[in-house]
């Protein structure tokens, strides 16, 4: 009887140790839904925080660089926009000679004249400057053929500017404001209210303003780059020789002139003099016979005096 007892009392102790033991491993261990739902978890959050990290790194610092690698890439497959500037200065014996050669190399060259200044100097001769427009391609040519077609030339100054990088910023600054004009106008036929209307025609207006400013400076730089400007300082140096004027040898003609010139004279006086006369008869016949009287008493008087 001991015995049974001690048993019982031995195997439910053991039911119990083993309860306890199941217990705490069930709330330790967690079940494979809840480990695979943790694990998804944690995942997601750290994919989000890594996305979110890295959104954030490309918004600030990223954007940046690659707009002005896109500027840089841009600039680089695009051919060299030059502008090339010369003027020279020189001298010619004989102009006319000189401006028949040098339409000759314009045409030559497909160049064109824009500007022409000449003017004469105390001596005769005839000095100015002349600017004329030229093919790129043609611009080394055309400078060549100066020393053929002048006499002498003084100085030669080449400039050259390189606005590649000036027109690829126009060029990006015009695509973005042809995206924003392309905003606008959705957003103008999306609008309904008066003032959005108003609003959104206004900034419309400005943009297309923007556009248009940029697309000339874009032709101007394209111009300058396309056509090469030469500027030309001349001096004609032959001497003139004074020759005789015909004009002041012509004694006939100048008697002529002077005779008629004192026929004038003559009848402009004598018609003065009848117009005062007649005119002013009036007062001048009164006047005429007081004087006429008073010189006629006074040889009166003079003769009886000297009769006494």
């Amino acid at each position: 009887m001991y015995r049974k007892r001690k048993m019982i009392l031995l195997i439910f102790t053991l039911i119990m140790l083993l309860a306890a033991c199941s217990g705490e491993d069930n709330s330790k261990e967690p079940t494979g839904e809840e480990v695979t739902s943790e694990s998804s978890f944690d995942n997601a959050n750290e994919s989000m925080n890594t996305e979110t990290k890295e959104a954030s790194k490309s918004g600030l610092s990223e954007a940046p660089a690659t707009s002005e690698n896109e500027m840089e890439q841009a600039e680089a497959q695009q051919e060299r926009m030059m502008i090339y500037e010369a003027h020279i200065d020189l001298e010619t014996k004989d102009f006319d000679n000189f401006q028949q050669n040098l339409q000759s190399q314009m045409n030559q060259h497909g160049a064109y004249m824009v500007e022409t200044n000449v003017h004469k100097t105390e001596r005769g001769n005839r000095q100015g400057h002349i600017r004329i427009r030229v093919p790129q391609p043609n611009f080394e040519g055309l400078l060549s053929g100066f020393e053929t077609i002048s006499d002498q030339i003084i100085s030669r100054n080449i400039n050259s500017r390189d606005v590649t990088k000036n027109y690829v910023d126009l060029e990006a600054r015009l695509k973005a404001k042809e995206e924003i004009e392309a905003r606008l106008l959705s957003f103008l036929e999306e609008a309904t209210a008066t003032e959005d209307l108003l609003e959104i025609s206004q900034d419309l207006e400005r943009v297309q303003s923007d556009i248009e400013s940029l697309k000339g400076e874009m032709n101007y730089l394209e111009n300058q780059s396309d056509f090469s400007t030469i500027t030309i300082s001349f001096t004609e140096t032959k001497v003139l020789v004074g020759g005789v004027d015909q004009q002041d040898l012509n004694t006939w003609e100048r008697t002529k002139q002077a005779f008629f010139k004192s026929i004038n004279g003559i009848t402009s006086i004598a018609s003065w003099l009848f117009i005062a006369a007649v005119g002013y008869s009036p007062v001048l016949i009164p006047v005429i016979i007081v004087i006429v009287l008073g010189i006629w008493l006074r040889k009166k008087r003079k003769n009886k005096s000297n009769d006494k």
